[in-house]
């Protein structure tokens, strides 16, 4: 391990062999002390110094070539530049400087700066302007040519920029130099998300130390050296800091600290706004997570009486054989256990011996709108209200105890009071009146993302898709991304609008009837996208509502992917459907008897015994149907069942292998219909057929001939 903060004394720990560093504002103070423990590490250094002091006058003396000389007689390697970085020229030429000197650029230290400091309304314009554009515009420029160069060059790199209290916290006198410190920590979470694609970091300091440009400041002690900081500044520029990109931290001497930007949890109203309405609420506004004085402390005291309430109201019966131990924690009201085991439940302070299941609720407050029937436990659960790393438990924990129930109780009732006002509560609502058609037309917009390359190799192998391209960064053309694997990031968008509070769809009756997918170009490592959705039809069946939720995936602000499901929500069974389902079953029979196609291509897929949690955990699809045998057979089912997607990913892949001649780019378009369940273990075989030039039939069936997807259709452009 390097020893960055030891006095090496010239000798090189060789962390930085190889590298070349560019440091602006490197003639003394801070910069200087970056520049010489850069060096000492083994590291080519471009030295940047305008040669003035912090008020701008120019001192006569080289700076940065003393610098230069001080490294030299290091043994080190260095060159003098005397830019100013707000020309764009001259930063220019500072990287150029860079290139031509040593042949390549790997990390930029932004710590140029200038003071001029005066109360707000005795500051110029020039003053203003001079600080801004040093501060601001110079880290703009270097760091915008040293990114074009640097993804020129396909190797990564290292961007650090200078931010400062004054700009993060604020400091009297200095409103110019507190706006240029607080655009650069603006600027560097920016850069920090373009950037990721290429695999160059940018993040920032806020440093205290005695420069030239603390000199004067008695706030500033004089123990805060410059040497004190530059160990932070050269982990982040170290290959171990890979993984921390677009974050703000502080060195005030050896006290190392982030800066974090957080939301208090706030207040939510159905009404609109009014300026009394704000006034009343604003210190519940205001309030930081886990505090609200008096309210947040009834609200916790609540959470603790509805835990301790759950073992009244346990249905030992259903609950028989389950043994399991289960955690809550309740983000600002505290973490409640209860032990279930020989058909009883029993509260537990704190965690149980045995924990089967953890449950997050984002607040008291949910849990309380839980117990009260005000909210939907589903659709608290797809708005990431409540968390649980282990879905079968959170299910049966659902089933097993009656929530209302026990919040009635924690409010006062009988426990048979109680019991009676749960079970007309569910036997009504607004569930029993099925998805709501006036919401068609509502969209749904999901916070925009980068796209990861391990999400995409693990999407691949979830599908056992092995193509090189799908798998490797090194493969030739670079990574791109297996067929289906849009329908992860489009994941939140289609559940967004399917939990809708609106739409009011029972998400525990839904069934994936249909899905067409639509590429207008592939996807690689680091595009950023913004997912989308809108609810595009609401049609009552005979048995149920089928929905249709339209997707787009936009990159840059294009349609790079499209997607459109079919969901069948199911009318509760009362006998009446047993004509239609018999029907279903003769027309499916006919559908396996006509006449084969002439097949041009076929594949075969064994659906492995992991293949299920695979691609749970690649997809995003965590549906405990999928990944829980108890509750694959509380559906009816004999066991669980492989994602639709999955079973069309299969397809996806014969399509392209096939048809397309190995290239995703020729995917243009696919549509299939889920005919029937998937099960480990099952041999599946699609088969392809042409229809007219550039369009091509498609199914898949299981090893009994049954067809598991039909109606499939594939464009190849």
């Amino acid at each position: 391990m390097p020893s960055w903060g030891r006095d090496t004394r010239g000798v090189k720990m060789g962390a930085f062999d190889g590298k070349v560093a560019l440091v602006t504002g490197a003639g003394g103070g801070l910069g200087r002390a970056y520049a010489l423990a850069l060096a000492k590490e083994g590291a080519a250094v471009v030295v940047n110094d305008l040669g003035v002091s912090r008020h701008g006058e120019d001192e006569g003396q080289a700076l940065a070539e003393k610098v230069v000389d001080e490294i030299k007689a290091l043994g080190g390697k260095a060159v003098a530049d005397r830019g100013s970085v707000s020309s764009a020229d001259d930063a220019q030429a500072m990287i150029a400087r860079a290139i031509e000197n040593f042949g390549r650029l790997d990390i930029v230290i932004n710590n140029a700066g200038i003071l001029r400091d005066k109360t707000l309304v005795r500051m110029d314009e020039a003053m203003w302007d001079q600080v801004i554009d040093v501060h601001l515009k110079g880290t703009f420029l270097v760091t915008k040519f040293a990114v074009e160069a640097m993804i020129k060059a396909g190797q990564g790199g290292r961007i650090i920029n200078t931010s400062s209290y004054a700009g993060l916290k604020g400091n009297f006198g200095q409103t110019n130099y507190g706006a240029a410190k607080a655009g650069i920590a603006g600027l560097t979470r920016v850069v920090a998300l373009e950037c990721a694609r290429y695999k160059i970091t940018c993040n920032a300091i806020a440093p205290v130390a005695k420069t030239r440009m603390t000199e004067e400041l008695d706030m500033v002690p004089e123990s805060y050296a410059a040497e004190d900081v530059a160990p932070l500044v050269m982990w982040l520029a170290s290959e171990e800091a890979a993984g921390v990109s677009g974050r703000v931290f502080g060195a005030h001497g050896r006290h190392y600290f982030e800066y974090v930007v957080e939301t208090t949890p706030g207040v939510e109203r159905e009404a609109a706004w009014t300026l009394e309405a704000v006034g009343k609420n604003f210190e519940a506004i205001t309030a930081p997570a886990g505090t609200g004085g008096e309210a947040a402390g009834e609200d916790a005291a609540k959470a603790r009486a509805i835990f301790e309430a759950l073992p009244q109201v346990f249905d030992s019966e259903a609950g028989a054989s389950w043994d399991a131990g289960l955690v809550f924690a309740v983000r600002g009201a505290g973490t409640y256990g209860l032990r279930v085991a020989g058909g009883s439940a029993s509260f537990v302070e704190g965690k149980p011996d045995k924990v089967s299941a953890k449950v997050e609720f984002d607040s008291p407050q949910t849990l309380i709108e839980l117990a009260a029937g005000q909210l939907s436990a589903q659709k608290a659960f797809m708005a990431g209200k409540i968390k649980a790393d282990n879905m079968g438990a959170l299910m049966k924990f659902a089933s097993y105890f009656d929530l209302q129930a026990a919040g009635a109780i924690a409010g006062g009732e009988s426990k048979e009071d109680a019991q009676a006002r749960s079970a007309v509560s569910e036997g009504g609502g607004e569930g029993a009146e099925g998805p709501n058609g006036e919401v068609v037309g509502k969209t749904f917009k999901m916070p925009a993302r980068h796209l990861k390359p391990s999400e995409m190799i693990a999407y691949a192998e979830a599908v056992d898709d092995r193509q090189a391209r799908y798998l490797s960064e090194e493969a030739e053309g670079g990574l791109v991304a297996a067929p289906l694997f849009a329908v992860q990031p489009l994941i939140g968008a289609l559940e967004a609008a399917m939990s809708d509070d609106e739409l009011n769809a029972d998400m525990l009756r839904l069934v994936h009837g249909e899905q067409e997918m639509i590429f207008h170009d592939v996807l690689r490592p680091w595009d950023l996208v913004s997912p989308r959705s809108e609810i595009a039809s609401v049609e009552e069946k005979s048995s149920g509502w089928l929905i249709e939720v339209r997707q787009r995936l936009m990159r840059e602000g294009e349609v790079v992917v499209e997607a459109s499901s079919a969901l069948f929500v199911r009318k509760p069974s009362d006998g009446s459907n047993t004509k239609k389902n018999n029907d279903s079953k003769k027309a499916r029979a006919g559908e396996e008897e006509r006449e084969s196609p002439e097949v041009v291509f076929s594949q075969e897929q064994v659906v492995a015994e992991d293949q299920p949690r695979r691609y749970a955990a690649a997809s995003g699809d965590h549906n405990p149907i999928h990944v829980d045998e108890e509750v694959a057979r509380a559906a009816g089912l004999p066991d669980v069942i492989l994602h639709g997607l999955c079973t069309m990913a299969f397809a996806a892949r014969a399509a392209v292998e096939g048809v397309a001649d190995g290239r995703v780019e020729g995917l243009k378009r696919m549509k299939v219909r889920f005919a029937r369940p998937v099960f480990r273990g099952q041999q599946l075989t699609t088969r392809i057929w042409e229809v007219e030039p550039g369009r091509y039939g498609l199914e898949t069936l299981n090893e009994k001939g049954q067809p598991v997807l039909t109606h499939g259709e594939v464009e190849i452009g």
